[in-house]
């Protein structure tokens, strides 16, 4: 029967009895991350032109449909995240996120109508949804608190390449096919059934089992009472960040604006990614012997930089600077952050604290998003990364508060 870790006993005796599998189930993990991000940016990166060039949709209709899969796949990671404590398990969960993932790629072959390709790209959305929370709980599960930080990494270093290499995969597919955008849609199953090979046959399902007395409940919604104060300061102040994380879709206006060809635009974001990639594996390893919260205080920093830049860039080559930097501080923090959730989360209910992550921040990030947009609009595209340099600003204040009056455990 499972026993909830009490809060005041998650030290490294705790951690000492949890199933460590090596570093072999992480990059596993990794990889098919990597697959994962590969076959969706085949179909994400051609899905746009897709439908405004075959399927004539106009652009307020696609606007309709991000938002409505963005909120679809937030709402899916709430939902998951929790099922994957309630049932104490978490690779059934990823492995019909992954099915899904597999099986939409056929609809957006198939589709015919604006309407087919709305319902296959809110399935896609539920999808990823699904698999997100309990996957990032399946990582915590697979290591201690102190190798959170470089398997978070791993997975921050995998999932960008991925990205990479699904781009360019696509932007050679079409070449090949002569823009054939249903078969590029078809071929991008491959790297799906590939990550679920992976998840089947390589990754296993930890048996977590603590031995701890006088509480044997099984999951209620009042247990999210057993997550540590430093996690909900932690949720506030990320809360706080993500405002300024808006939509890469500024960066492309940014870029355009001082005078990027369009053609080459997708060369912005493999710089971005790769730059993401390098530094996440490192970072992770480097979170593991320092404070997890002056490092993400530095990341926060970095952002500050990134946004001054983008806001007075004037050529293609301050455009390009500020987007490697943001692509930097993404490397450093996208990884800590999830380290540092599951870090405060007791073992049982890190598929909650994770779900409890993603409604702050799905939130936070389409706020956010009509700010920068607003904010864009009223001043130039400039003024959105005035805002991001605001909202940056306070969630690195409101940190450094904690560092100061609340400091983690971890050194």
């Amino acid at each position: 029967m499972m026993v909830r870790i009490a809060p005041d006993n998650k030290d490294d005796k705790v951690d000492a009895r949890l199933p460590t599998l090596g570093d072999g189930s992480l990059w596993a993990v990794g990889w098919m991350h990597f697959f994962w991000s590969a076959g969706t940016i085949m179909v994400g990166s051609l899905l746009p032109t897709f439908l405004t060039e075959v399927l004539h949709a106009s652009h307020t209709k696609v606007g309709i449909l991000e938002g409505v899969a963005i909120a679809l796949m937030f709402a899916s990671k709430i939902i998951s995240g929790v099922v994957s404590d309630i049932f104490r398990t978490r690779k059934p969960m990823i492995a019909i996120g992954s099915l899904f993932t597999i099986l939409v790629k056929f609809m957006f072959a198939a589709a015919t109508s604006f309407n087919l390709v709305f319902m296959a790209k809110c399935i896609d959305r539920l999808s990823k949804g699904v698999r997100s929370a309990p996957t990032d709980a399946l990582i915590a599960d697979l290591t201690t608190n102190h190798t959170h930080g470089k398997s978070y990494g791993i997975r921050q270093t995998l999932y960008p390449l991925g990205v990479v290499f699904g781009s360019l995969l696509a932007m050679s597919l079409m070449m090949v096919t002569s823009n054939n955008y249903r078969t590029v849609f078809l071929l991008a199953t491959i790297p799906g059934v590939i990550a679920l090979l992976i998840l089947v046959f390589l990754i296993p399902q930890p048996k977590i089992q603590h031995e701890i007395p006088k509480r044997t409940l099984r999951w209620n919604i009042k247990d999210i009472k057993f997550l540590s104060h430093r996690y909900w300061l932690l949720l506030g102040v990320t809360t706080i960040l993500m405002l300024a994380r808006f939509s890469e879709a500024f960066l492309n206006l940014q870029a355009k604006s001082v005078g990027w060809q369009i053609a080459m635009l997708p060369l912005l974001f493999v710089a971005y990614e790769l730059v993401h990639s390098a530094v996440a594996y490192p970072i992770g390893r480097l979170a593991d012997k320092v404070s997890r919260q002056k490092l993400l205080l530095l990341g926060m920093g970095v952002l500050l930089i990134a946004n001054y830049v983008l806001a007075g860039a004037t050529t293609w080559k301050g455009s390009l600077c500020g987007v490697m930097i943001v692509g930097l501080h993404m490397g450093m923090t996208q990884g800590l952050i999830s380290a540092m959730i599951a870090e405060e989360a007791p073992a049982d209910l890190r598929g909650t604290a994770f779900a409890l992550y993603y409604f702050c921040i799905g939130g936070s990030v389409m706020i956010g998003n009509v700010i920068a947009g607003h904010l864009s609009d009223t001043y130039g595209v400039q003024g959105c990364f005035f805002g991001g340099m605001v909202f940056t600003s306070i969630a690195a204040l409101a940190l450094g508060l904690i560092i100061i009056f609340s400091p983690s455990d971890k050194k």
